[in-house]
């Protein structure tokens, strides 16, 4: 349902009318025999749905959106499940016996208390109820050591758990990383049972290892590998590069400098015929005249970069500026002093006719293959 309708508003008050041995209650004009059992659940799939505040404190919300912190718990479990069934089957064990010890517990406490209420005379006199006591004490002192116990063996066992936990971390972004696709088309929507089934296809795959995390950084570069090629069969060919950007950004924000196209894209914006006149002065000559504000906006914007680059030697230059694929033909001296990212910002203000294959670079460096990035990339891309 897309809200709460007036006319159930009587049924979820429950505004029965009792005629003779049965119940019945109005729904619009009819009067409808009601049953005890009944539960009514309204289903929604808006995310923040409108309650109006009249139905608000008659109708429970539960929300089962799969939030980050659910999902990673999810696929630890699965990933517990999977590489030590015994852990996860000692953690079982440990959770019940401390609800059963609690239980216990909270039964020995109720004894004592009612056995005190209804005792009569003389406490101190009373050999039956000073025994009865002195054996819950008894008891309730083992019950608490077991609890200490307990808590440290599951202490230890969550330290084992929480080995796996980056490779939970991963799955989960990933998860969101694909769900983001649906704002570009809406045929891009990928279900969480689906995304389970590569999960669990990723695990199963045999990766020889010496010790766990190795084991934990070879199942995550499966797992990228098995999503990405799995997502990318779905796209639309104009998309797959975008994705492999969008998955490099969110698998990797640490490549990243936060917010440096906005800094290039406001300052190329802002420069008014003065400021762009004094800068078109200070840019080496080699750059062509229709770049040169994009190479002004790079240098204000982002001003250690820019002298990073030694644009001034334009010897330096040649090779790149004259390359028919100059995304990989970078100064060898200048390419060890900037990230890949970098690279890319340069390309685009230098050279915006190659920046589709530097982006595709980009993401093939850092994904490690290929996959599906579109094949008119594919011969420039070495």
């Amino acid at each position: 349902m897309d809200g709460v309708e007036p006319v159930l508003y009587p049924l979820l008050r429950k505004d029965l009318v009792a005629q003779g041995p049965r119940y019945a209650i109005q729904i619009g004009e009819k009067m409808i025999d009601y049953n005890e059992d009944f539960r009514l659940f309204l289903s929604t799939r808006n995310p923040n749905p409108f309650i109006p505040p009249d139905a608000s404190s008659i109708v429970s919300e539960v929300n089962f959106i799969t939030t980050g912190s659910g999902l990673r718990g999810q696929l630890l479990a699965l990933t517990i499940q999977h590489e030590k069934p015994d852990l996860e089957e000692q953690k079982t064990k440990l959770l019940q016996q401390e609800e059963d010890k609690k239980i216990q517990l909270a039964k020995l406490e109720e004894s004592l208390l009612e056995t005190l209420a209804t005792s009569q005379g003389n406490i101190l006199e009373n050999k039956d109820l000073i025994e009865s006591l002195n054996q819950t004490k008894a008891s309730s002192a083992l019950i608490q050591e077991s609890l200490a116990e307990s808590c440290r063996l599951q202490s230890f066992l969550d330290k084992e758990r929480d080995a796996y936990l980056p490779l939970a971390e991963s799955a989960s972004k990933m998860y969101f990383i694909i769900s983001d696709l649906s704002k570009i088309n809406n045929m891009y929507r990928f279900s969480l049972a689906g995304f389970l089934r590569l999960f669990q296809r990723a695990l199963q795959s045999e990766q020889d290892s010496g010790n766990t995390e190795e084991r934990i950084k070879l199942l995550i570069g499966s797992l990228k590998h098995t999503v990405y090629e799995y997502v990318c069969r779905c796209l639309f060919k104009a998309d797959q590069l975008m994705f492999a950007l969008h998955f490099v950004r969110g698998m990797h924000p640490e490549l990243f400098q936060e917010n440096c196209f906005t800094k290039i894209c406001v300052t190329f914006v802002f420069l008014n015929k003065d400021s762009q006149r004094s800068v078109r002065d200070q840019i080496p000559s080699w750059i062509e005249q229709d770049r040169a504000w994009a190479v002004a906006s790079l240098k204000i914007s982002l001003p250690g970069l820019y002298q990073t680059l030694c644009f001034e030697d334009e010897g330096l230059w040649h090779t790149f500026s004259q390359s028919s694929v100059c995304e990989q033909n970078f100064p060898s001296t200048i390419v060890k002093r900037i990230s890949l990212f970098q690279q890319v910002l340069v390309v685009q203000a230098v050279r915006p006719d190659r920046l589709q294959s530097a982006m595709a670079l980009f993401a093939c460096k850092t994904l490690g293959k290929l996959f599906f990035i579109p094949r008119c990339f594919h011969t420039t891309i070495k």
